[in-house]
């Protein structure tokens, strides 16, 4: 208890930054949290706890037969069980509390490492901004604070050396079982490794290839055993077949989508320029690799401003802060810091028993009656990879009968070269795609496909609105 009042007292600036965040977080957002991926992570976690750790994909038509890898297997359940639990309201909740952590973790760690509340203060929005669709219920989110603590750990072992780093590995071997972002982690643990050596001279040549050999050792400890991983990550990161078709996995050209990362880059050069003098060799690896990465997919763009939130502070240091020695005004402060984490627990507490549909306001439930009504024995849906994982959780006995989904990893370059003709009505047989498929869903957002679709003898559109309609090609048998 007195550590809490202490944090409450002398680092109420910080407990408000991040109380405000999290009340923020769930008075305005939990119906814009809910994304594919999301209903990818229920979905797949009902699969896992139904029929056990999946190796071959039975799930889509396109997909059928090949090696399905579920790197993400404990996420999935995670997601699966919290819903179970307390549906959509408790995800909502347990999601604002990961990303809050995440940002907590990172503010401690700067704090440990040099920097002011204010410096923190300063760059806490700039952070928050960057990369906004890394804090939606997707198995990314969960890998957050895995990587801020992790950061923490190397920043300050690359200062001073102890046996903490060894806390590294634990969290690396479940992080490696969460998402496969881990990947990233354990780059950087080895190059702490690397780090070491060259800064001792081979003194600490021990512990450093420990480090430099054991990271990738820790990535593989998964249920599928180290050969099966290996592949995943050779697949995902080396040769993956949808390198430059999608647009998470594209490199972050200049938008109103990247605006803030694209400053985020200005700013941090010029806080290293001016503050590298507080920063060790390692601080600036961590950027230059984490920005390398940012660089090159826009998935990366979340991992490059965590890094910053934990780095720039330190550059920064205590410079912002008030050179006159006022005495701390404990009881206001604690009962400040007290007031936004209480509103934080109530807003919370309410969070949970709101009106489900809430939570869904941003997917209506008449396109999936629609496809419920309609559907018949045999009948196989194409459906576009934004609602394709919605369907299959909400109707199950789409099961094998959908024609792809967001697990990109599953499907071949042939593949993809359809699907871009397909979205880009390429070519004289672009339509060929969704042949076989009795029932389409088009998405109006991107371009559509509903006049084409309609022009067909007996096609019909059963359901429409401003995002997505439904298509019947022809009577059911």
């Amino acid at each position: 208890m007195s550590r809490i009042r202490r944090i409450a007292e002398e680092e109420f600036i910080l407990v408000v930054l991040l109380a405000g965040f999290g009340f923020i977080f769930l008075w305005l957002f939990p119906p814009l949290l809910l994304v594919n991926d999301s209903w990818l992570n229920l979905m797949a976690g009902r699969e896992i706890w139904e029929n056990g750790l999946p190796r071959t994909e039975e799930l889509t038509v396109y997909g059928l037969g090949s090696t399905w890898t579920a790197q993400q297997w404990l996420s999935h359940l995670f997601f699966y069980g919290l819903h179970a639990l307390g549906g959509h309201a408790l995800l909502v909740v347990v999601t604002c509390l990961v990303v809050v952590s995440a940002f907590a973790i990172g503010s401690a760690g700067a704090r440990s490492l040099g920097a002011g509340p204010r410096a923190i203060s300063v760059m806490f929005i700039p952070m928050i901004l960057t990369a906004p669709w890394a804090w939606t219920i997707r198995a990314q989110m969960l890998a957050l604070p895995f990587y801020t603590a992790i950061l923490w750990l190397l920043a300050s072992q690359a200062r001073h050396p102890t046996r903490r780093i060894w806390l590294a590995f634990p969290l690396l071997a479940l992080w490696a079982n969460v998402h496969g972002s881990a990947a990233l982690g354990a780059l950087l643990l080895s190059l702490l490794g690397v780090y070491e050596i060259a800064r001792s001279r081979g003194r600490s040549w021990r512990r450093s290839l420990v480090l430099v050999v054991g990271a990738p050792i820790a990535l593989l400890l998964t249920p599928y055993g180290p050969a099966a991983t290996a592949r995943y990550y050779h697949l995902l990161l080396i040769d993956p077949p949808f390198a430059g078709k999608i647009r998470e996995w594209m490199w972050p050209s200049p938008s109103t989508t990247t605006a803030v990362f694209w400053g985020l880059i200005v700013i941090s050069a010029a806080l290293v320029v001016w503050g590298r003098r507080r920063l060790t060799l390692f601080d600036l690896v961590i950027l230059v690799i984490t920005l390398g990465g940012a660089l090159t997919a826009v998935r990366g763009i979340a991992w490059f401003g965590l890094a910053c939130m934990l780095i720039l502070p330190v550059a920064i240091g205590r410079t912002l802060e008030s050179r006159n020695s006022a005495p701390l005004r404990r009881g206001i402060n604690r009962t400040i810091s007290a007031g936004f984490v209480a509103a934080l627990l109530l807003l919370g507490a309410y969070s949970l028993v709101r009106d489900p549909a809430w939570f869904e306001d941003s997917w209506p439930r008449e396109p999936v009656e629609t496809v419920r009504r309609e559907l018949e024995p045999g009948d196989r849906v194409f459906a576009p990879d934004r609602f394709a994982d919605w369907l299959l959780w909400k109707i199950p006995e789409l099961r094998g009968r959908i024609a792809y989904d967001v697990r990109f990893e599953l499907y071949d370059e042939e593949f993809f070269d359809r699907l871009l003709r397909y979205l880009a009505e390429d070519g004289d047989d672009w339509k060929t795609f969704a042949d076989g498929y009795r029932i389409v869903l088009v998405d109006e957002t991107r371009r559509s496909h509903t006049a084409d679709f309609l022009v067909e003898p007996d096609a019909r559109a059963l359901y429409r609105d401003e995002e997505i309609t439904v298509i019947t090609r022809w009577p059911a048998s």
